[in-house]
């Protein structure tokens, strides 16, 4: 089992303690723009990534990850590079590149979401989907109903002329708690729906801290962020004779110090290359609703779903008053082999502060193997 937990498609054995494993991951959508709104697109279809899963072991407590991401612009990143030291449940050490401790969105990923599209709200920094390079350690207690991880992290705008140019590291961390079953998911990951493998109500709490982590060379401020998310998901009759139930939501608080943060992207190739700029001083939260039909349709089965996020900019930071971006997602999955295969048809409402509403349908498709 992968770090992302995904299904490996193939694992070569060496010996005792000894293997190597391969999978790949897809993503691929078609989305209509409302030309009311934004006059300058029209309908698109994309691959919106690739990903290749690569892990080994080479001893019982020592084991080693390599996941590489390619996007639209045909290049490809590291997602992660870990060297992993596990000698007990309760207590591991990663090294690399990895996700930091952070919302339950962000150790989702977007494979593991509840709905296709990416969470407007969820804005830790990471110098690749969500990931940084640092020091983790995490573990299991309380027979895995407590999760915990703590991290230091190379950090925010450590770029030329940003902020941070002395490197000053990113501390974060998470705890969680599942009052119902454990999450059926390695390490300190998360997922937004388990499809009735389980019965949870997990809380989780997450903080970052940088000092001089936003702004300029000029002008800095300290950055530090926290949430509160939760996720309850409940098989209704014996086996989910009735479906499953999703509820999930999420509280985050973002502070930059009273300092604007410098562009997303500031100095780097394009905004998601490098840990570099785009945080937001704000209030913001999510909340979203979805259940799985017991009766197969076909190969599969549907989940209808609803989502709204807003994200409440800190008030004349960012213009007069509280501007506030806002987003409404309705559709379904059709999921035919849980994460691994799923269709989603979503029809999106997107409100940007200070511009117009612009409505889209997205149609996703995803493969992991």
């Amino acid at each position: 089992m992968l770090p992302q937990h995904s299904q490996a498609a193939m694992t070569v054995n060496f010996g005792k303690n000894q293997y190597f494993t391969f999978g790949v991951g897809v993503r691929a959508q078609y989305m209509t723009q409302d030309p009311a709104a934004t006059p300058s697109n029209s309908s698109a279809a994309s691959a919106a990534d690739l990903r290749i899963y690569m892990g080994a072991q080479f001893h019982k407590y020592v084991k080693t990850t390599l996941n590489l991401e390619r996007l639209r612009d045909g290049n490809w990143n590291v997602l992660d590079g870990i060297l992993q030291v596990e000698p007990w449940k309760e207590f591991n050490v990663w090294f690399g590149r990895m996700l930091t401790g952070s919302d339950r969105s962000n150790l989702d990923g977007p494979y593991f979401l509840s709905t296709y599209a990416y969470p407007i709200v969820s804005q830790y920094p990471g110098a690749w989907a969500g990931r940084d390079d640092g020091i983790t350690v995490w573990g299991k207690t309380l027979k895995d109903r407590f999760r915990y991880t703590l991290g230091v992290y190379r950090g925010h705008n450590w770029v030329h002329g940003g902020s941070n140019y002395g490197e000053h590291p990113l501390f974060a961390g998470r705890m969680e708690y599942n009052f119902l079953d454990p999450e059926p998911s390695p390490a300190y990951y998360t997922a937004s729906t388990y499809y009735g493998k389980a019965d949870i109500l997990a809380i989780g709490l997450a903080g970052q801290y940088e000092v001089d982590g936003v702004g300029n060379a000029e002008q800095k401020g300290d950055y530090k962020a926290w949430n509160i998310d939760g996720l309850f998901e409940k098989k209704i009759g014996k086996n989910a004779e009735s479906g499953v139930y999703t509820l999930e939501g999420a509280y985050y608080q973002y502070y930059t110090d009273g300092v604007k943060d410098i562009a997303a992207g500031y100095g780097q190739r394009a905004p998601e290359y490098g840990n570099v700029g785009g945080i937001n001083n704000g209030t913001a939260f999510l909340a979203s609703t979805a259940y799985l039909i017991p009766y197969k349709l076909g190969w599969g089965r549907l989940q209808p779903l609803v989502r709204y996020q807003q994200f409440r900019f800190k008030k004349d930071l960012y213009g007069p008053g509280h501007p506030k971006t806002t987003q409404f997602d309705a559709g379904a999955n059709y999921v035919m082999d849980g994460h691994n295969l799923r269709f989603t048809f979503d029809y999106v409402r997107y409100h940007p502060a200070n511009t117009r509403t612009s409505n889209a349908f997205l149609l996703g498709m995803q493969f992991q193997y």
